[in-house]
């Protein structure tokens, strides 16, 4: 199965460049698709926009100083509520690059799957200091590849985990912290 990262119209002029990858439609092509997910959120957090965002919403937030849970449910909040979630082509896996995505929630097109605001998600925690994870789970022991990715986030104090917060924007219905029952979970730092 392709791979499509979709990067910001800003490169090409009125064109997306798409960067297209082979993977294999199975646990090895899900971790490839999580690798360069990973990749892509450490080199856009330095990315001045995506700081700048970070930055507005927790402002907009009001959000005090060291109140890294609160930070991290406003950064998901945001996305749940200013990406509107649509299923990937029929046989393609698509990466929104996060600086493409908050493009498009500055003209009120935002639209992605669940590793679309997952990225971006990562991508703004980064940018302000988080260490978060991505965390990809099968809803059914018997699937043979993960259904699902968003993201986990941990208070910390020092490098000790705290109070973990889970931020699934995808879930419209349900408040940043709900998680859906899963068979099986596996985090990836980021």
């Amino acid at each position: 199965m392709p791979i499509l990262v979709v990067q910001p119209q800003w490169k090409l002029g009125n064109e997306p460049e798409v960067e297209n990858i082979s993977i294999p439609s199975s646990i090895a092509g899900n971790m490839k698709t999580v690798d360069l997910m990973v990749r892509v959120a450490r080199e856009r957090a330095g990315h001045p926009i995506v700081r700048s965002l970070a930055l507005n919403i927790l402002n907009s937030a009001r959000i005090d100083s060291h109140q890294y849970l609160d930070e991290a449910e406003a950064i998901g909040r945001f996305v749940q509520r200013h990406v509107t979630y649509v299923r990937d082509a029929v046989g393609f896996e698509q990466v929104h690059d996060p600086i493409l995505m908050i493009e498009k929630i500055s003209s009120g097109e935002a639209r992605g799957d669940c590793d679309d605001m997952a990225l971006l998600i990562a991508t703004l925690l980064l940018s302000i200091g988080h260490y978060p994870f991505f965390r990809i789970v099968k809803y059914r022991s018997s699937f043979g590849s993960y259904n699902h990715i968003y993201v986990v986030d941990y208070e910390r104090n020092g490098y000790e985990k705290r109070e973990r917060l889970v931020l699934d924007a995808i879930i419209k219905d349900r408040p940043i912290g709900f998680e859906v029952k899963h068979a099986y979970g596996r985090e990836i730092p980021i």
